[in-house]
């Protein structure tokens, strides 16, 4: 990796914005350019459909990634992809792929195949991340099947800042971070970095050593993440006309634990990546239009570039079996849109959106030629709200994506596959009522995917055919929720919502012998899924220095097309209990508990057990902007999976200290 030069070169730009900070109080301020609102109640625009996780919350709960911060959200699961060692969130049963990731507003998934490891995008110098679930904006564009994780970045909120942060852990654990930010009238600028190591994970003592896993200290589970990141802004005349320049830069290494089951058909893989990084550069505007209208344009420019290799064996040095190679992915994406909105009359307020987006995938074996695969997709998106009355409000919108190969090389042939496109109409609506001190909503959409370029061309490694003639997914979501107070003190939130999904893409075995007379499988518009759950949740706020939340999430998922193949990753019922409490003026405890049922993972080898799991983690306030902070996770050293044959984290700590001016 090529980290060193960059974090000096950030440091010192760290170092120049941080010469004239002085000792004040700092907050964490949202960007407001990249934020998407679901269009709801006047006052209240997401009425519940968004679940929101601040960058203080998770940094309180020691959730040092977006992955692991994301999964503190309401209607959401964390689960992973042991296979690769990716960590993922689900959002009511639906996959990343399903639910995209953005930044500031910009798309910034993975264009080959729709994901990205979550685990390694860093929380410092995150404000805020916000979850939509079914009902998500049509404004945000295409691919939103089941929702949509927008992260939302930093901007100095006061004259001058800086923020320091240390820390070490368990497994050889280390970070460091720094981030500077200067406001002024009409401009304002903020760099920082960030860097994360670690040898090796500890599993738990209760862990029964497999051939492929004989002691405590997880094999090849090294992680190395430096994060860089910059944004310029400009305020003309110190109004609400704002545009920003952002830049961020994420360089990561990472092992591949192997297999640690027991089932034979499944065998251990050796992989390392070498190198994973992605680089995201985009400009946002907000221009306002009269009293009530607006334009926010975004450019951006996204890449991404990984070297995964491929072992003989655990010693991680050799590749001479057929199943060793080197494979170099060179993938990037450029695109922009435009939304705007405003007001017809006092009752009345509309926005809509265009989006262009091309996606270029460049891979390749160490020894053989590269094929290259391009997309394009567009987004035309227009939503309208309608205040019927003081309290009762509708709200409506609907989108038009389309999908179109520009170039598709076949990498066993070299040839071209024929050019193919898709076309999805998504309409969507809801009703909002104020009722009390809270919302009650009813809303219905229909959603859709495009299938990825992996869907549609991947060979798999020798184990299935091509098809490029995939159409999309598509499903149908209803809700109706309440969220608000309920008495003094106690706040709740109730949702019930089902979800049905038509021509999901899934397996057909046996379609076709390869060379070698093995079976291959093939990716079909074949599957029809049905999901169906209620969240519940209450916060309690006994006195002024304490706050207690519990949230439920139950799922039923069911593939009504094949009741054979068993739905992965998310459990039937999902606990997670959270207190904060000011023990002492400067001490704050916050203890937490978390519950997850059997499961099936994805990367096969049957069910996984339920799991219950304790943490506490605290932060103590010192004078002149220092905290301590401190935490135990996994505190009775559960032997827990999320994915068969992947054995999680055992009892871990962390101590660490920040020191904000």
């Amino acid at each position: 990796m090529r980290t060193w030069p960059w974090m000096l070169g950030w440091a010192g730009l760290v170092g120049l914005l941080a010469v004239s900070a002085g000792a004040q109080d700092s907050r964490s301020g949202v960007l407001s350019l990249g934020e998407v609102l679901v269009v709801g109640v006047e006052g209240e625009p997401e009425a519940g459909a968004t679940a929101r996780v601040s960058g203080r919350e998770a940094q309180l709960r020691r959730r040092s990634s977006v992955g692991a911060a994301a999964a503190l959200a309401p209607g959401t699961t964390p689960t992973r992809v042991g296979a690769r060692n990716e960590t993922m969130t689900a959002v009511r049963g639906f996959d990343t792929r399903q639910v995209p990731l953005f930044l500031d507003g910009i798309p910034i998934y993975v264009p080959y195949d729709g994901n990205v490891d979550m685990g390694r995008l860093d929380m410092f110098g995150v404000a805020e991340l916000t979850i939509s679930k079914g009902y998500s904006p049509v404004t945000l564009g295409a691919n939103a099947l089941g929702g949509a994780i927008n992260v939302m970045t930093h901007r100095p909120e006061q004259p001058e800042e800086l923020e320091l942060r240390l820390g070490t852990g368990s497994g050889r654990a280390y970070e460091a971070a720094a981030r500077a930010g200067l406001l002024r009238d009409t401009f304002y600028a903020l760099a920082g970095v960030s860097w994360r190591e670690q040898d090796y994970v500890r599993l738990s003592d209760d862990f029964r050593p497999t051939p492929t896993q004989a002691g405590r200290k997880r094999e090849n589970s090294d992680r190395r993440d430096v994060q860089l990141f910059a944004k310029l802004g400009w305020m003309p005349g110190g109004g609400e006309d704002e545009l920003a320049v952002g830049f961020v830069r994420q360089e990561s290494e990472k092992g591949v634990p192997p297999y640690a089951g027991t089932d034979p058909e499944i065998m251990a893989r050796y992989w390392c990546y070498d190198d994973w990084s992605k680089n995201s550069l985009y400009a946002l505007g907000n221009v306002g239009l009269g009293p009530e209208g607006y334009l926010k344009p975004r450019l951006y420019v996204d890449t991404y570039e990984n070297t995964l290799k491929a072992f003989d064996d655990n010693r991680y040095r050799t590749q001479e079996k057929r199943s060793s190679w080197t494979s170099i992915y060179d993938d990037y994406s450029w695109g922009g849109s435009v939304e705007g909105g405003g007001a017809l009359g006092e009752r009345q307020r509309w926005r809509m959106a265009a989006h262009y987006k091309q996606d270029v995938h460049r891979e390749h074996n160490v020894g053989s030629p590269r094929t290259v695969c391009k997309d394009e997709t567009w987004a035309l998106g227009v939503e309208d709200r309608l205040a019927l009355s003081e309290w009762l409000t509708l709200a409506g919108g609907l989108g038009v994506e389309g999908r179109r190969s520009l170039k598709a090389e076949d990498a066993e042939t070299g040839e071209r596959f024929e050019r193919n496109h898709n076309v999805a109409v998504n309409p969507q609506a809801g009703l909002f009522a104020e009722v009390g001190e809270g919302t009650v909503r009813a809303t219905v959409a229909r959603k859709s995917r495009f299938p990825t370029l992996k869907d549609r061309y991947s060979y798999r490694l020798g184990t299935a055919l091509a098809n490029p003639e995939l159409d999309p997914e598509h499903a149908w979501h209803l809700e109706t929720g309440y969220e608000g107070r309920l008495v003094e003190r106690l706040d709740g939130r109730a949702s019930v919502f089902y979800s049905r999904i038509q021509d999901a893409i899934e397996r057909e075995n046996d379609v076709a012998r390869s060379e070698d007379g093995a079976w291959l499988y093939q990716l079909r518009n074949i599957g029809k899924v049905e999901q169906a759950g209620a969240e519940l949740g209450l916060t309690w706020r006994p006195v002024e220095d304490l706050a207690a939340g519990v949230d439920y999430l139950y799922m039923h998922r069911r593939n009504r097309g094949r009741p054979d193949l068993k739905p992965t990753d998310v459990p039937a019922h999902s606990v997670k209990l959270h207190v904060e409490w000011m023990a002492h003026q400067r001490l704050t405890l916050a203890p937490a508990v978390e519950f997850g049922s059997s499961r099936y993972g994805q990367s096969g080898g049957g069910k996984v057990d339920h799991y219950w799991l304790g943490h506490l983690d605290a932060r103590l306030d010192l004078p002149g902007g220092v905290e301590l902070l401190a935490g135990v996770h996994n505190v009775l050293d559960k032997n827990y999976e999320l994915d068969a044959g992947y054995p999680e984290e055992g009892r871990s700590f962390y101590v660490g200290c920040q020191f904000t001016f």
